[in-house]
């Protein structure tokens, strides 16, 4: 039997298992992801109550609304085929004989402009006549008993005005609507047997827009690992909010289509991604990131919890943290020509480069990068969970909320007073609110921010000497949110000076 496994088309034995399937393709499954498998849908006619007719002045709809002769309208139908008008007057136009087994009705019968009904002549079914209606009147036509008005013409009622005399009948047949006979996508397992034009997915391949090179870059980040999050699922979308930031700048506005992946770019899930599984007006507050090339069937089936494997595109380019001899070796080998600023030895870390994101480097073919000493790069473990809102706000100012190293440049340095401080943001920092204050003594290499209790709310600091009064701002404690504490190279921030620029490293809390 025939399938396909990732776009891949393959061949497989009857019952064979996803697992098997995957090795003749020679793709794994990540650990904990799970796979969708789309059935090859089989779809039957079901009739409806639209029936088209051919005729010679093309082709016109009717829909059957009395359903009391529905079934037998069906059986006689097809006798009409052609046949031709008997008569035509401005009211209506009538096409027959034909035979039918319907009972008579004696009845006036009043029909609408498009209507129609059928017109059992002298009370007799083997004198039947289809009654088209090109305006509103009334008439004795012996209807079926239950039925004076049988429906309307739904398509073509331009046609009826210049129907006449010579006209015919050529077709008539009903309008069939489509049924499937299965759900097309659903959650399996590597266990589940396959059948015939199965098409299984095992990740998701997002194609990165490259209007929105920041946000793209902020992608790159949340999905690390090649792994979505299903933290929330909805009719529309699916969306991972484990990467939540303090903003990110507004990129491509546009509809969101499915397939769309999308970043909310403010609020208080600023920093979420969305996969849209259905359509989605445009919104200011969110960013149109990317498009899912294929494996868009994996939203469609996953549930709140599940994981999924995702590949991204164009691949990034993770120059930060390489020598400058290891990048400029790597991205020689894909075109894109490396300017070494900084310190240009072979051995010395790259901490930046301009452009900063991988989208912008793709499209400019070049970059500088910014190299130090690695012994010049400062370790710093953060406290995440003792002051959330001050560690984002850090992680903004610094530029480690989308990139791997931060930066900051030094506004003040004394030994007298034991600290270092770097100014922050006022504007994003407002509001910060006291959390993880210090008790006790302030050690060396603690790291704290200024909150809105003091008017310098935001200023970042680090401590060199010991402090029972004063945090690593040279606040009181009550000003002071602690943020988390040099891991290694205390001592290069001992010997800084105003206008400074250091480099930092995030190590594990």
């Amino acid at each position: 039997m025939e399938l396909e496994v990732d776009g891949i088309k393959t061949e497989a034995r009857a019952g064979e298992d996803i697992k098997d399937a995957l090795a003749k393709a020679g793709i794994r499954l990540p650990d904990g992801c799970i796979l969708a498998v789309k059935h090859r849908i089989k779809e039957e006619g079901v009739e409806t109550d639209l029936f088209d007719i051919e005729t010679t002045r093309g082709r016109i709809t009717v829909k059957l609304e009395c359903k009391a002769i529905l079934e037998g309208w069906r059986r006689h139908m097809k006798k009409l085929e052609g046949a031709a008008a008997r008569w035509s007057t401005r009211d209506a136009i009538a096409f027959g004989p034909f035979i039918t087994d319907f009972e008579p009705s004696k009845d006036v019968v009043e029909l609408m402009e498009s209507e129609f009904t059928l017109s059992l002549s002298g009370y007799s079914g083997e004198n039947t006549h289809l009654i088209l209606s090109k305006k509103s009147h009334s008439g004795h036509y012996s209807s079926p008993k239950g039925c004076h008005a049988m429906g309307k013409v739904v398509y073509g009622k331009h046609l009826l005005k210049i129907m006449g005399m010579g006209d015919r009948i050529l077709r008539i047949s009903p309008v069939l609507e489509k049924k499937a006979e299965a759900e097309a996508v659903s959650k399996a397992s590597l266990d589940s047997k396959l059948n015939d034009g199965d098409s299984v997915f095992t990740r998701m391949a997002i194609e990165l827009d490259g209007d929105s090179p920041l946000c793209g870059e902020h992608l790159y980040n949340a999905l690390s690992g090649d792994r979505f999050m299903v933290s929330d699922k909805t009719s529309k979308y699916i969306a991972f909010k484990k990467m939540v930031v303090t903003s990110l700048k507004a990129e491509k506005l546009a509809e969101r289509k499915r397939g769309a992946v999308t970043v909310r770019n403010g609020g208080t899930e600023a920093g979420a991604i969305f996969v849209y599984i259905s359509g989605a007006p445009l919104a200011e507050s969110h960013t149109l990131v990317a498009r899912i090339k294929r494996g868009i069937e994996l939203a469609d089936a996953a549930e709140v919890g599940d994981m999924i494997a995702v590949e991204v595109n164009p691949k990034r380019l993770e120059i930060t943290g390489m020598t400058q001899k290891a990048a400029e070796d790597e991205l020689e080998k894909i075109g894109i020509k490396m300017v070494r600023d900084g310190d240009a030895s072979d051995s010395a870390i790259i901490v930046e480069h301009e452009p900063a994101n991988t989208l912008e480097i793709y499209h400019k073919g070049e970059v500088t990068c910014r190299g130090i000493k690695p012994d010049r790069v400062i370790r710093i473990r953060l406290f995440h969970e003792r002051a959330p809102a001050s560690v984002r706000y850090f992680k903004r100012v610094t530029g480690l909320e989308i990139r791997r190293f931060g930066k900051l440049k030094v506004y003040f340095s004394t030994s007298k007073m034991g600290v270092a401080l770097f100014k922050g943001d006022e504007d994003v920092a407002k509001g910060l609110m006291p959390e993880n204050t210090p008790t006790g003594q302030v050690r060396p290499g603690t790291l704290g921010v200024t909150n809105s209790v003091k008017k310098f709310t935001g200023m970042i600091g680090v401590r060199f000497s010991e402090s029972d009064k004063f945090g690593p701002t040279a606040e009181g404690f009550d000003g002071t949110n602690i943020i988390g504490e040099v891991a290694s190279g205390i001592e290069i921030l001992e010997g800084l000076k105003e206008g400074d620029v250091v480099y930092l490293l995030e190590a594990a809390e």
